[in-house]
């Protein structure tokens, strides 16, 4: 993967984002060091802004520093992963309930674009673009809800537990290739309104998901 040399004012967000990106996109796996000097010259920026955004990257849990011997991609986590979807679990789950109990349901647009880029993905067989989608998707079952707090403690989780569930991606693919998708099912209950099934097949899906099987 090429990437320009930086050249924006921002050299820690740039930077941050350009690792990042190396580290979604593959290039960087689980267990790489990721080189000071050498990410220095990859990027064309100076050492201090890459140790700024390696630090950042470790608080989103992409990175691990190991005493002596420098920062690593962070490796998969199983534990880690199923303590996650657990969490979203809850989040979800009541975000969903309040959803459900508006009248009109807002919004509904949002999950169908989501659903959408879920199935362009797919298509196009692209790891990365499927992940963002998804999120994407379950992301605004949270922001439909109206409660800006939670959307807001949502979107860290997921974002702290992204570099773990790209791994997951291929199988998640796999499932819906196979007939197993359930974003549009879960699109058609939420539409109808049908709150017992929606939350049944939500929780359901989450469990599945989170345990990649």
């Amino acid at each position: 993967m090429s990437l320009a040399p930086l050249r924006r004012a921002n050299f820690v967000d740039d930077a941050h984002a350009a690792i990042k990106q190396l580290i979604a996109s593959g290039e960087l796996r689980a267990g790489t060091q990721l080189k000071i000097e050498s990410l220095s010259r990859r990027l064309g920026v100076s050492s201090s802004p890459i140790r700024e955004a390696l630090r950042r990257l470790e608080n989103e849990r992409w990175v691990q520093t190991i005493p002596f011997r420098g920062a690593f991609v962070r490796p998969f986590d199983e534990r880690e992963l199923r303590e996650l979807y657990e969490i979203r679990e809850f989040i979800e789950m009541g975000a969903l309930r309040k959803l459900l109990n508006l009248e009109p349901r807002p919004g509904l647009e949002t999950l169908q674009e989501a659903y959408a880029a879920i199935q362009a993905a797919l298509t196009a067989g692209d790891p990365a673009a499927h992940l963002a989608a998804d999120v994407r998707f379950h992301q605004a079952i949270v922001d439909l809800a109206g409660n800006r707090r939670l959307s807001e403690m949502f979107a860290t989780l997921v974002e702290q537990g992204k570099c773990f569930m790209l791994g997951r991606s291929p199988e998640a693919m796999a499932r819906q290739r196979e007939g197993a998708d359930q974003h549009a099912e879960l699109l058609a209950l939420i539409g109808r309104g049908d709150a017992p099934t929606a939350l049944q097949l939500l929780e359901d899906h989450l469990r599945v998901t989170g345990a990649g099987t």
